[in-house]
């Protein structure tokens, strides 16, 4: 069930859960309107379709794969309506320029299914993914590189503008995020 708060227009899931099928697999539910929607832990060949589509379209294919996507620290996860992919989140041990002699996670290719954007799919996309990494491992931060047209999703979600927009060359301008998880920044 939803709640509505009139003064903000911003929508609370009320029916939110989370729970755990194994040691590391995280799996989350949410009920949003009549739909249920799961966050299970992927395999990286799954998150190809929606991260070519979404982010690298009109690229070769490859251009999706990242050198890290098989290393065993790297997370990835996937929003499931039913049995379809509707969202991808890929997590990296990968330290922030900025912050080299602290342990960081960076997040990567974070897509959507336009169909369900704007219906809290992300946010719950990037909850899951921090308390996997709160559970499993040992970081001072967690950090990523954002599209400018996405900076409300991570700003809502706890996220704080590092530095100035800067431009992925055909990719587009993007803004650098950070969310201190430690007492040592």
């Amino acid at each position: 069930m939803k709640t509505v708060d009139k003064t903000t227009k911003k929508m609370y899931f009320s029916s939110y859960k989370d729970t755990f099928v194994s040691g590391k697999n995280c799996f989350f539910e949410c009920k949003f309107l009549k739909m249920t929607f799961n966050i299970l832990k992927i395999e990286v060949n799954m998150t190809y379709p929606l991260r070519h589509a979404l982010l690298r379209k009109g690229k070769p294919l490859k251009s999706c794969y990242f050198e890290m996507d098989k290393d065993k620290e790297t997370i990835h996860l996937g929003a499931f309506k039913g049995k379809k992919i509707i969202g991808v989140l890929s997590s990296f041990q990968i330290t922030c320029p900025q912050f080299e002699e602290l342990k960081g996670v960076q997040l990567r290719a974070i897509a959507v299914d336009p169909k369900y954007q704007r219906k809290g799919i992300g946010s719950l996309l990037i909850k899951s993914i921090f308390h996997c990494i709160n559970k499993n491992q040992n970081v001072d931060y967690i950090w990523l590189n954002a599209r400018v047209a996405a900076n409300n999703l991570y700003k809502s979600n706890g996220f704080k503008p590092l530095g100035k927009q800067f431009e992925i060359e055909s990719i587009g301008t993007h803004q650098r995020f950070i969310k201190i998880l430690s007492n040592e920044i």
